[in-house]
């Protein structure tokens, strides 16, 4: 790293030292120039408080409770988790070993969210996020970022039905025949359904798919963004495979073998961030193709569309609290914003 790419670093943890101490995350999050700050990369040395600060996952957190959670009797569900831990980062090392704090932190933090929401208790998906969050950051933060995750970014992706993932697949369709109406007939034509392939895309947080850099910058504008990063990250990885899916993927078995395990010299942070970047998307079109997925997509027929509409509020500067402090300490009052507008 140069001198000058090293002190552009250190200015942008100073940066966000600052906007996490004195800022409210509601106020960043009307900001195109924070929105600018976040595309551009967090820093990996801030990444950890900048996530749960953007995420709100300190509202959440309450005393001792994340102890009491650890303790309780086990359920039915840890044999499941205690069997899938392995199988969640197996080439990573702070995973690999069976007896190691990497894997016994991992099953710490789904056992006690299995306990927290014993409604969903754990689904397979849960693991790559949270494993991705304790490289990050403790094992407690890890469980309160996980709770903000799934609670406001990720509403009914886990149910038993992936509700919320199965209307995001008709979604993700009805956007791909919008911005790529070829490749779209192309995939339909060989029966490719986008659930085929955005269900690891998605219950993952695309770390089965993209290279690492690129995972984390998709995350550090996820927490920014929210939900609707993952339709332009989905669309931009089509976009930039779209020659190679239409030349050299002739059939169903090779167009999903390819999708499932795109090349990463593909999806490098700069290439793909910038196109997905490059992607507008409005609001109103994905609310209007998430209510008609219930009526005529037979596969999400009468699902609870109202699961991907919070999750899209997520990004959205009235999606915290109603009052914010400046830098300056002065108060900030709060501008309802138009969820028709197209995303920058």
């Amino acid at each position: 790293m140069t001198s000058k790419l090293i002190k552009e670093y250190r200015e942008n943890e100073l940066k966000w030292l600052s906007i996490v101490n004195k800022l409210d995350a509601g106020t960043v999050k009307k900001d195109a120039k924070f929105k600018k700050l976040v595309r551009s990369g967090i820093p990996a040395s801030v990444r950890s408080r900048v996530w749960q600060f953007l995420a709100g996952s300190n509202d959440y957190r309450k005393p001792n409770q994340f102890s009491i959670l650890v303790q309780k009797p086990r359920t039915k569900i840890y044999h499941v988790i205690e069997r899938d831990i392995a199988r969640c980062y197996p080439d990573h090392t702070q995973f690999m070993d069976k007896h190691g704090q990497g894997q016994k932190d991992l099953s710490t933090v789904l056992k006690a969210y299995s306990q927290y929401n014993s409604h969903l208790e754990y689904c397979q998906g849960m693991g790559r996020l949270a494993g991705l969050m304790l490289m990050q950051m403790t094992v407690e933060d890890t469980f309160w970022l996980l709770v903000a995750t799934i609670d406001r970014y990720m509403n009914g992706y886990f149910t038993p039905t992936l509700s919320q993932l199965r209307i995001d697949a008709y979604i993700i369709g009805q956007l791909l025949k919008d911005h790529s109406p070829k490749l779209a007939q192309h995939l339909e034509s060989n029966d490719v359904l986008p659930i085929m392939y955005i269900a690891q895309w998605f219950l993952t947080a695309f770390t089965m798919t993209l290279p690492w850099d690129s995972v984390l910058r998709v995350w550090d504008a996820f927490y920014f963004e929210g939900i609707k990063v993952f339709y332009r990250v989905s669309l931009a990885i089509m976009d930039i495979c779209k020659d190679h899916l239409l030349n050299n993927c002739p059939t169903n078995s090779e167009l999903l073998a390819f999708l499932l395990h795109i090349p990463h010299e593909y999806l490098q942070p700069n290439t793909l961030l910038e196109s997905a970047f490059r992607i507008n998307l409005s609001k109103t079109d994905i609310k209007r193709y998430a209510k008609r997925a219930g009526s005529e997509d037979a596969t999400t027929s009468g699902l609870p569309f109202e699961h991907g509409i919070k999750n899209l509020q997520v990004g959205n500067s009235n999606s915290h609290s109603l009052g914010f402090k400046s830098l300056g300490g002065k108060k900030i009052s709060k501008k309802s914003s138009n969820s028709s507008s197209v995303y920058e």
